[in-house]
């Protein structure tokens, strides 16, 4: 069971890279009015803030619906720190192929694109329904 679920993960983490352009011509940039490296970092940090926030909001409610119909959240746990893993190590590594101020930057984005990500396929896989039932939160890319 954890090898079907690890290479659904991994299929995922692939098709979030394969986006990349197109999440880049979806979204406009972020702090883009920062007038300094200080000003863009602590703005970039704010914005990852709130996409933490927002996936805890999301991955509890999934957790919940997780107990609720199947009695357990073992797996959407699992899978949570493999993608946790993930971020971290991919992440990391764009911060440190660079030199200077860029690579915070480019790294940040890098968090803030899977986040997104993360956050859209915890929405798809555990929060809405095949029928007509209202989704358990709204669409987070609305």
């Amino acid at each position: 069971m954890k090898k079907t679920i690890l290479a659904k993960y991994l299929c995922v983490s692939i098709f979030v890279l394969a986006n990349h352009a197109a999440w880049s011509a979806q979204h406009e940039p972020v702090c883009a009015n920062s007038k300094n490296t200080v000003e863009d970092t602590n703005c970039l940090s704010a914005e990852i803030g709130k996409k933490v926030e927002k996936l805890q909001k999301y991955l509890s409610a999934a957790q919940k619906q997780e107990r609720q119909d199947f009695g357990t959240d073992d797996e959407l746990i699992e899978t949570q720190k493999i993608w946790d893993t993930y971020v971290n190590k991919h992440c990391s590594y764009i911060y440190s192929r660079q030199n200077g101020s860029a690579r915070y930057r480019d790294s940040a984005e890098c968090q803030l694109r899977l986040y997104d990500d993360r956050i859209y396929e915890i929405w798809i896989a555990y929060l809405t329904y095949y029928d007509s039932t209202a989704p358990v939160l709204p669409d987070p890319k609305k």
